[in-house]
């Protein structure tokens, strides 16, 4: 596959340009197109602006026929490689610790020498003053909401409760899972980080609810600008009519960003799967009834929560559909989205009916427990959680105790190299 990227004073003459020298056939995909500023000899910013269209070329003489395993694998490349280049760049994150991390299985602790030291027992003022040091900063965590929990006997229960407050739970719910792991565990077993770890594992997963995806005919993802949408929808769509070979069309009900249809359309000739732009309700209505397709993917503009007008107006597309038929409708929200915020979109979406949460962009943040914290709240299953571009691999199918190792893994992997057994 050839890359092109254009540029001109507008969008006409870019476009003419574009036509010129690469054609216009179905072999040139167009992924973008968007306006840029101008920089000066000096490669200063100016506030001249120019148009910009960068694309594809599929390279005619090496189609053939192909086994069945490369064709999917080769769509599937493609499709990754286009999302690559029309996603925008991903910044450092400021967190030292870094982004989730989603497995079953654990990463090893690295073993470390320990080095021998002396150790001069405490006098006996040294153990009174730390005993009154104890006491004073149980009774400083106390008057702060903290659980009651005894610093030196409990102090694995008390390190629990401040990972997970500092993860992004609420003060309230971190201390309601480790109140309820105390209660469920041996007294001899409070110091023992891997005893603690186990029962706290269960217990937070049964506050996460999943469930599956593609349920219904007609799938509509819903969101904040910027959650990746189109992205995830494109996964689940190539999941359906590439893997499994399953009929599907995609419609775009996006009519504010004219880059975002322009590259669902080049994703959807990759498919080799149809892709409908509806401008109004009516147009939706129609398009539904006239699709033959097991499967309907329906992409939505990203709003702010704070903007309900904007989300009256999508609703009346959902409207025109929902009397004929079930709606399976995904809110995806960032693993980045803080608490406030969370809950925030949680109930200005509302407004959409949505009955399911992707949670997208898991390899950007180093949490995403204000999620699962609201989405337990309003009782809201998990279908999907997606971490990067890959469109084979990125993305898993919720489970409760895969979200609960996500979660605590770091916690766990924090134990002392001392043995605490």
């Amino acid at each position: 596959m050839q890359y092109f990227t254009e540029r001109g004073d507008s969008h006409a003459e870019v476009l003419a340009k574009v036509r010129n020298k690469y054609g216009s056939g179905p072999d040139v995909l167009i992924s973008n197109q968007r306006e840029v500023p101008v920089k000066s000899v000096w490669g200063k910013i100016t506030r001249a602006k120019q148009w910009e269209i960068s694309g594809a070329i599929l390279e005619k003489n090496k189609v053939q026929p192909k086994k069945k395993d490369e064709s999917i694998d080769n769509k599937l490349k493609l499709l990754e490689e286009m999302l690559n280049r029309t996603s925008p760049k991903r910044s450092a994150l400021p967190d030292q610790n870094g982004p989730v991390t989603l497995s079953r299985e654990l990463t090893p602790q690295l073993k470390k020498e320990v080095m021998p030291i002396s150790i001069t027992p405490p006098s006996g003022e040294q153990i009174r003053k730390l005993e009154a040091e104890v006491a004073e900063l149980k009774a400083a965590l106390k008057s702060k909401g903290g659980p009651d929990l005894d610093l030196v006997k409990e102090r694995e229960l008390m390190s629990l409760y401040e990972h997970l407050v500092t993860i992004g739970f609420s003060s309230p719910f971190a201390e309601s899972i480790a109140m309820r792991t105390r209660a469920q565990i041996a007294p001899t077993d409070y110091k023992l980080r891997k005893k603690v770890h186990a029962k706290a594992r269960e217990i937070l997963g049964e506050h996460v609810r999943t469930t599956t995806t593609a349920s219904q005919r007609i799938i509509t993802l819903v969101g904040p600008t910027g959650a990746g949408k189109t992205t995830t929808l494109v996964k689940m769509a190539a999941r359906l009519s590439v893997s499994q070979k399953r009929k599907v069309e995609l419609i775009t009900i996006d009519n504010y960003r004219i880059a975002a249809t322009e590259q669902l359309k080049v994703y959807a000739r990759i498919m080799d799967i149809p892709c409908r732009v509806c401008r109004n309700p009516d147009e939706l209505k129609v398009a539904i009834e006239q699709s033959e397709a097991e499967f309907i993917f329906v992409d939505t503009s990203g709003s702010s929560p704070a903007n309900q007008e904007f989300l009256a107006r999508q609703k009346t597309f959902f409207e025109a559909i929902s009397a004929q038929h079930d709606i399976e409708t995904h809110l995806v929200i960032p693993a980045t989205t803080r608490l406030q915020d969370a809950r925030l979109l949680f109930d200005r979406f509302e407004l959409l009916d949505y009955s399911r949460i992707i949670i997208s962009k898991i390899d950007e943040s180093f949490s995403f427990a204000p999620i699962v914290e609201v989405a337990d709240t309003w009782h809201k299953p998990f279908s999907m959680l997606t971490n990067g571009q890959d469109v084979a691999k990125d993305w898993l199918d919720a489970d409760r105790l895969l979200i609960s190792d996500a979660l605590l893994k770091k916690w766990l992997d924090e134990t002392d190299l001392i043995d605490r057994n």
